[in-house]
């Protein structure tokens, strides 16, 4: 580990140096937009602590070197490091600048400014590390506002801090403060509300369909936002600005937290249970291993352990987040495609702060905040995936409630369909005193149609009849397949002689109707049984007397009606 660091440590310091070259003091009428580092020289402060004179010593005599990056980046447990950078104010009066540096976790810094004299102008002691720092800027840095005499001025920082040290430094005019700190909380404020939204729309899906890929969506979308308070300086300004110890580690647990809510919300949502129980296993393991291993670093008090473990932990989160996507695809899972496309942009997001954060990629405000632009993403294709899969779930529902009650081959409804709706409407018949029939229809000789043409032909045949008998109906008709080759018509509102009318109608439709099949014509004849109402209290008993005329129907000839007041001869 100690390899690693000191490793890295001279790789980061070799990119950011370029020798001790001089550099000339900026004007303050004409700063370059941006961070400043590429105009500072440093020193990285080796053995004991140095004071300001035996910096400033150090500095005169040229052992400083020169910037090469906007942000100066040390890495993960570097040793303190000494800033300097000269400005001149070319006017007869002072000039008022707000000075920012440091991130939001740098756990000491120290701010002179001297006259060109070697006077001191001010000193500022901050950091996270100490109590009530009102320098600390959400979001910014640690920023506090400066008059320059005329002449040349010098500042000097020590910056110190177990986390990754990085030192963009600005000198912005007072007059322009204001309006970039707008600007700056207005992205925090929007980034913030759309998140809550996102978490309140699935908070009340949750409790709306009390399913828990909700409930973990929005638990990973509140620990995103407790971290980015946390390393952003908010929570340390707002809510425990007395406590550095708290503030040391809150931001490294919750990085570990972060990459736990993303893990249980990924295996919940991609069913990994049923797809890859064995991977579940490891990877509930994984999300073990890393609260366990941050426990142990905080309960020894080991700061650049923690570090190293909250970085290395939401590293191989960020990949493995990706690669359930690619799983879920190749599983051609239905949301696979939204949840690989929305881990691989919170990936990319991540990973660019990340290193930016580390120093292997310049820090600047796009690299920096190039993880919530990643989240905002991935969050916004994680929720269209939720609704993805509450459509697909919601359509899949309709249509086995629609199996449960229509022939799958017909369509027409089936037996529970039948009577889920002619219940009703019998009971308003007998409420009201309607009258209502019923008719029973049966396709003559099926069998025999099967056994010439296959069943292929039978089916055809159905097929043919059910749309022949759903145009014959009317709208408050309810037609169903009774069964095998049996079709039932209920007739609210209709006499038995109405009915009759409609049999006829029907059985001489079906005796006409022709179906082709491979060259061949099919032809086929029907008998229908009718009934009314009358006294019959129940509708199973009037379904009973329709089918006894029915196989009278059947039992006379075939191909004609049979009811109590029609019994006409057999069609020829």
């Amino acid at each position: 580990m100690k390899f690693l660091l000191l490793f890295w440590g001279l790789v980061l310091t070799a990119f950011a140096a370029s020798g001790s070259v001089s550099i000339q003091p900026l004007d303050l009428a004409e700063l370059p937009k941006g961070s400043l580092g590429n105009h500072t020289q440093f020193f990285i402060e080796e053995g004991q602590q140095l004071t300001l004179k035996e910096a400033t010593h150090i500095y005169k005599a040229g052992s400083f070197r020169s910037g090469k990056q906007t942000a100066l980046t040390f890495g993960v447990g570097s040793p303190p490091v000494w800033l300097a950078l000269a400005v001149n104010n070319p006017t007869d009066h002072f000039l008022t600048y707000q000075l920012a540096t440091g991130t939001t976790w740098v756990d000491l810094l120290n701010i002179y400014i001297l006259r060109a004299d070697g006077e001191l102008i001010s000193n500022i002691q901050t950091g996270d590390a100490r109590t009530k720092t009102p320098e600390l800027t959400p979001g910014t840095g640690f920023t506090y506002s400066q008059r320059f005499p005329p002449g040349i001025s010098h500042i000097y920082i020590r910056a110190a801090t177990v986390d990754p040290l990085i030192l963009p430094i600005t000198l912005t005019d007072i007059e322009e403060v204001d309006t970039s700190n707008q600007w700056t909380q207005y992205a925090y404020g929007f980034l913030y509300g759309y998140l809550c939204a996102l978490i309140a729309y699935n908070f009340m899906l949750y409790f709306g369909l009390r399913k828990r890929s909700y409930l973990y969506y929005l638990l990973y979308l509140t620990s995103f936002i407790l971290l980015n308070i946390a390393y952003t300086g908010h929570g340390y300004s707002w809510f425990w600005p007395n406590s550095p110890s708290f503030q040391r580690y809150i931001i490294l647990a919750l990085m570990v937290l972060y990459s736990v809510c993303g893990l249980v919300f990924a295996c919940r949502f991609l069913t990994l249970n049923q797809y890859a129980p064995k991977l579940l296993r490891w990877i509930r393991s994984f999300m073990l291993l890393g609260p366990c291993l941050m426990g142990a670093a905080i309960l020894q008090d080991n700061q650049l352990h923690a570090v190293m473990v909250a970085f290395s932990y939401q590293t191989v989160f960020t990949i493995g987040m990706v690669l359930l996507g690619a799983f879920a695809v190749w599983k051609q899972q239905d949301v696979g495609h939204y949840f690989f496309t929305a881990a691989l942009f919170g990936m990319i997001g991540t990973a660019i702060t990340t290193f930016a954060v580390l120093g292997w990629l310049p820090f600047t405000p796009l690299t920096f905040h190039s993880v919530n632009i990643g989240i905002l993403i991935e969050a916004t294709l994680l929720a269209l995936a939720l609704t993805h899969q509450v459509r697909e779930q919601y359509s899949a529902r309709m249509r086995a409630e629609y199996m449960a009650h229509h022939d799958p081959l017909t369509s027409l409804l089936n037996r529970r369909g039948f009577y889920d709706l002619a219940n009703s409407v019998w009971s308003t018949n007998i409420r009201k005193q309607r009258p209502i029939t019923i008719i029973i229809i049966d396709i003559d000789y099926f069998k025999q149609i099967n056994d010439e043409h296959g069943h292929v032909a039978g089916d055809l045949t159905l097929g043919k009849i059910s749309q022949l008998l759903t145009n014959e109906c009317r709208g408050g008709d309810i037609l169903t397949r009774w069964g095998g080759e049996e079709f039932l018509i209920l007739l609210p509102e209709t006499t038995l002689e109405q009915a009759h009318i409609l049999a006829e109608r029907i059985r001489s439709s079906i005796e006409t109707l022709k179906i082709d099949f491979k060259q061949t014509h099919i032809k086929t004849t029907a008998s229908i049984g009718v009934s009314e109402r009358g006294s019959k209290q129940t509708l199973n008993e009037l379904i009973y007397d329709a089918d006894s005329h029915l196989y009278l129907a059947k039992d006379k000839g075939r191909n004609q009606i049979n009811s109590t007041t029609f019994s006409p001869h057999p069609q020829q």
